[in-house]
């Protein structure tokens, strides 16, 4: 199936004069009526949505074909900051790398700075974010008409990569990690590579990974955000502010996607940190999200469903369960939402922040942001990584009289957790697999490693030393 401006994205604009309108209107909108949000007549070309990146490109490559239109005006909400993003490629166009000015991101392949100059060399953006309709229709009525200075640009073709799948359990894929950057890209990879292919109610592509649980170890303080995000901490401070100044809507987007900031999930949060500070040890400091009228109309319950927090030796532990993540679009700025409060309510309760769980009952990925996903996993997902010190202690292999023997001892070797032997180091290393599934990947890594050394020693009759 081809993937066209006309097919993929003209379905979702509100249409009014597509061919001679010198107007065109972008936005995240929670007005009641988007159509009495801008002026009658026949000025405007269409307006579009813009809550992602791939709304952001499907507008530059719709702004292409319509030569007429000289105005681009922003306006509505802008929880995720796409509107940032088009601000500062008007203002500055892509850097030296391809990247939108300000960390936030690359555009498709096709999309280059010459593409993106022409655009903003005829077509003017007005940033009208914030104000009301009313506001936008006056400020839209006084624009000055202006004829066209270009021709009509081809369409550009847009490129849906095949994916290269491997086979899996199709279900419960555990993810460690010590930021919110390297999840991400760990659910790009997992979405990619394993993800059951589906089609959604509305005709859109998915790849699926079924109760994927990311666990992140939160360091001691916030940490720069990675340049390979789509936003910066500039935008991501914007919508935590834009979240909390929108705390009872509904409308919302990261409101619809967390509702801890609407007034039922504020008391319910209260009520948790109450009890949190009654008894550290408490199971009740749960906040569910999910109500009985959400179980009918499923396409607009919240993302997240409940939000757990416990104290366990003096830490703070959160774990948040989703009914669904967009892994591109929406769940770098869920995440980092959800991290933050945890650490606030950390901060609150005189504990430090432990890990941030996040069990995620679908976490899939549109086909229109596979390209973009294998561009970011290409340019930013290195591995291995560096080896990380396991909290569980470290292990002592060696060759007993021909049997593999290995023990787990704390890090200052003071004490023996465990210690057996086996006549084979295979079973050696699956033994250590399947009861210490605690074990970080990488020390489950370096046990395979280390046995397979092992059993080449012991068949060889050769020296074994630990690597």
């Amino acid at each position: 199936m081809q993937h066209s401006w006309q097919n993929e994205y003209l379905p979702k604009l509100e249409v009014g004069n597509l061919t001679g309108g010198d107007v065109a209107i972008c936005g995240r909108f929670s007005w009641p009526d988007r159509s009495a949000s801008h002026p009658a007549g026949d000025r405007v070309s269409f307006v579009a949505p813009l809550g992602s990146r791939s709304d952001l490109e499907w507008l530059l490559r719709g702004l292409a074909l319509q030569p007429q239109i000289r105005h681009l005006i922003l306006c509505g909400d802008d929880p995720d900051s796409t509107g940032e993003s088009l601000v500062a490629l008007w203002e500055k166009g892509l850097d030296e790398h391809g990247r939108i000015a300000g960390s936030r991101g690359f555009l498709s392949a096709e999309i280059d700075a010459e593409f993106v100059d022409s655009l903003r060399s005829c077509v003017g953006l007005c940033d009208f974010r914030e104000r009301s309709p009313e506001e936008v229709a006056s400020a839209v009525a006084g624009l000055a008409v202006l004829p066209p200075e270009r021709e009509a640009g081809e369409e550009l073709e847009v490129a849906i990569p095949t994916r290269t799948t491997f086979l899996s359990r199709k279900t419960t894929f555990p993810i460690f990690t010590g930021d919110v950057g390297d999840g991400w890209l760990q659910l790009l990879n997992l979405a990619m590579r394993i993800g059951t292919e589906k089609t959604t109610a509305d005709g859109q592509r998915i790849a699926e990974a079924l109760n994927a649980v990311v666990t992140i170890e939160l360091p001691d303080a916030e940490s720069e955000h990675p340049s390979f995000f789509d936003f910066n901490a500039d935008d991501f401070e914007r919508s935590c502010r834009r979240l909390v100044s929108n705390a009872t809507s509904e409308r919302s987007r990261l409101g619809r996607c967390a509702r801890l900031h609407d007034r039922a999930g504020l008391a319910q949060l209260e009520a948790a940190v109450e009890r949190l500070k009654a008894s550290p040890d408490t199971r009740s400091g749960t906040v569910v999200l999910l109500d009985a009228d959400d179980m009918f109309t499923p396409g607009d319950a919240p993302t997240v469903v409940s939000a757990s927090f416990n104290v366990v030796e003096a830490r703070l532990y959160g774990s948040f369960v989703l009914r669904s993540a967009d892994v591109y679009s929406d769940w770098p700025l869920l995440a980092l939402a959800l991290v933050r409060l945890q650490r606030q309510l950390a901060e609150r309760l005189g504990v430090a922040a432990g890990t941030a769980t996040f069990i995620i009952h679908s976490a899939h990925l549109y086909d229109r942001d596979w390209d973009r996903a294998l561009r970011v996993l290409a340019s930013s997902f290195e591995r291995p990584l560096p080896l990380q010190v396991d909290p569980s202690g470290i292990f002592l292999f060696g060759n007993d009289g021909g049997e593999a023997r290995a023990m787990l001892l704390d890090h200052d070797a003071s004490t023996i957790f465990w210690e057996q032997a086996f006549s084979d180091p295979e079973d050696l290393s699956w033994y250590i697999i399947d009861t210490m599934p605690w074990l970080l990947p990488q020390h489950i890594r370096y046990v395979g490693q280390e046995c397979a050394s092992l059993m080449r020693a012991i068949r060889e009759s050769e020296c074994y030393v630990q690597g």
